[in-house]
């Protein structure tokens, strides 16, 4: 007499492949969550870093080709600073330049011209300080400014400074 073999999965041997099946989904499930957030992070700090390279290279660049910072108009030593810069074009126009915030966005006007933003709209500005500084030969501006950015889960915030040297 031949004994029949039954083929198939016994109660015990489904019950450990669906244990490992569930371990191995929550831990792909952890890699997938912690990818997401390292990603949201990451794309938080690239806007500040984008926006105060930006921003700051071009006071910078703008303050050294000045001729001088107009004392009446500025709002230099406090938050929200303001900083406008005289000088005069390649061609020899007078050109007036102005540094401000408008919504938490670090704005640039030429001639009374609004330019546009110099940050990005996922990075708000929270702090702009213009301070004046000279020697005996030159007059400089400093500048310092604290950029926000991300959601309430993801957010981050930097403080960056800046100084230039009027032509």
């Amino acid at each position: 007499m031949r004994k029949k073999f039954i083929k198939g999965f016994s109660v015990l041997e489904m019950l450990i492949y669906i244990a490992i099946l569930v371990l191995m989904l929550s831990v792909i499930m952890n890699i997938v969550i912690s990818v997401t957030r390292s990603g949201r992070i990451i794309k938080s700090l690239r806007n500040i870093e984008n926006s105060a390279v930006l921003g700051l290279e071009r006071i910078g660049r703008e303050t050294r080709q000045a001729e001088s910072v107009d004392l009446v108009s500025s709002i230099l030593g406090v938050s929200p600073g303001q900083l406008v810069l005289k000088g005069t074009d390649a061609l020899g126009n007078p050109r007036t330049i102005k540094f401000y915030l408008s919504s938490g966005a670090l704005m640039f006007s030429e001639n009374g011209v609004e330019v546009g933003a110099l940050t990005q709209i996922e990075a708000r500005v929270s702090n702009l300080v213009f301070r004046l500084f000279s020697g005996p030969n030159s007059q400089g501006i400093r500048t310092e400014m604290t950029i926000e950015s991300g959601t309430s889960t993801h957010y981050r915030s930097d403080n960056f400074y800046s100084s230039a040297i009027l032509r």
